[in-house]
């Protein structure tokens, strides 16, 4: 299991630096998500941070840094992170609207 994690924070660690270029290397790798539909610029810099979190308590869980209770609260951390990062997907803040705009200059509403 340290492996895992080990592993899983070396790719966290070359997605934080990608994120801190503006490029990126996992978040849209899938076909489900369309980067044409977010606001990159405000996803990496919210997601630069959380991957940034994720990397050190990671590391900080395959090396044991803070012991058997250390290891539950980074991995709850880990977990925490990642509702942020769902939430930073599902939020329409993070979206570019595509919607036109009808009378008044009111956008209309998706259903």
């Amino acid at each position: 299991m340290d492996t895992l994690f080990f592993v899983t924070g070396c790719l966290g660690l070359a997605e934080t630096i990608d994120l801190f270029c503006q490029k990126d290397f996992l978040i849209f790798i899938s076909g489900s998500i369309d980067p044409a539909d977010y606001d990159l610029q405000k996803v990496y810099a919210v997601e630069k941070w959380l991957f940034a979190i994720d990397t050190l308590c990671l590391f900080g869980i395959s090396f044991h840094v803070g012991g058997y209770y250390g290891d539950w609260f980074l991995l709850a951390v880990v977990m925490f992170t990642l509702i942020l990062h769902w939430r930073v997907f599902k939020s329409p803040a993070f979206r570019r609207d595509k919607a036109p705009k009808g009378a008044g200059g009111k956008k209309r509403k998706k259903w």
